[in-house]
């Protein structure tokens, strides 16, 4: 460990955690952020003008909010911009922290000198399709392995910049972030033990909205400087289908309904991909024609 490095009892943490209707996962959350072994000094909750009394319950826990319009990538450089810790963790309103995540996350960057860390996460299903994405997202994590996964927890000096995140992002930000990262100012990041729980409550019409979503901002992945990682995201699906299929202990009516998930993500990706690429063309026209009069 290097000398200049600080005791890890003295360095502070901020968490930021974006939410738009929120509140009754948010709870929970801020809940675990309380009970750390390591003090948090700062929680940032960056809320898309909700309507569910979210900006309440963050105030109750003592939070900070901050309201502001965009993509939850937007939302986290809003977060960083506006925070003060030494350290940073992103946080989703539907994630709970086991009570060591923050002690851990800390002890591995001050006295094994890195600079981000991984956190194993752990999927439960609250309803009947919560239980199918989480089989489909736990089975994910298996195949991606130790190594595999992205970073929550950063050291803030490395996220210094005009924007951490891609605003234009609405799917896989992190991980542009992080390829970004490690092609620059990351130079090691290591994994926690203790895990951040996530809470699955889903339904096909919140699938369909999500990932049409999703799919419109794969265009976007075009003026990224991180491409669309196609081949390694081919080879994950079907690693993760072939652990789901052979998930023991589970119903054949949750596994019937993960693969009917799993299909209906494929679809409606497709579909927004297609929407975005024929409104932009419709756009592109639009303005040439213009030119042209």
């Amino acid at each position: 460990m290097s000398w200049d490095r600080p005791l890890a009892s003295s360095v502070s943490v901020s968490i930021i955690i974006p939410t738009c209707n929120s509140a009754r996962s948010l709870r929970w959350c801020l809940r675990s952020i309380k009970t750390q072994t390591h003090p948090v000094d700062e929680i940032i909750v960056v809320d898309g003008y909700s309507r569910d009394g979210t900006r309440d319950v963050a105030s109750e826990f003592g939070a900070k909010v901050i309201l502001a319009h965009g993509t939850q990538a937007a939302a986290r450089n809003v977060g960083i911009k506006n925070s003060r810790g030494d350290y940073i963790l992103f946080l989703d309103s539907d994630q709970w922290l086991e009570e060591r995540v923050v002690e851990e996350c800390v002890s591995k960057c001050v006295e094994e000198d890195v600079e981000a860390v991984k956190i194993p996460e752990l999927f439960v299903g609250v309803n009947f399709w919560g239980k199918c994405s989480a089989l489909w997202k736990n089975s994910m994590v298996k195949a991606w392995g130790r190594e595999g996964g992205i970073p929550r927890f950063y050291e803030k000096r490395i996220l210094n910049g005009p924007s951490a995140f891609n605003d234009d992002l609405r799917f896989w930000e992190d991980l542009d972030l992080y390829q970004r990262l490690k092609r620059s100012t990351l130079k090691k990041d290591a994994r926690c033990e203790a895990h951040i729980i996530h809470y699955e409550e889903s339904s096909p019409r919140s699938i369909i909205l999500k990932y049409l979503s999703y799919g419109r901002s794969i265009a976007a992945f075009k003026g990224a400087s991180t491409s669309m990682p196609y081949k390694p995201v081919w080879k994950l699906t079907l690693l993760t289908l072939s652990l789901t299929l052979r998930t023991q202990g589970k119903s054949p009516a949750i596994i019937l309904g993960c693969l009917f998930q799993a299909f209906l993500k494929a679809l409606c990706m497709g579909l927004g991909l297609l929407l975005e690429l024929t409104w932009s063309s419709s756009a592109d026209a639009g303005i040439h024609s213009s030119g042209e009069a």
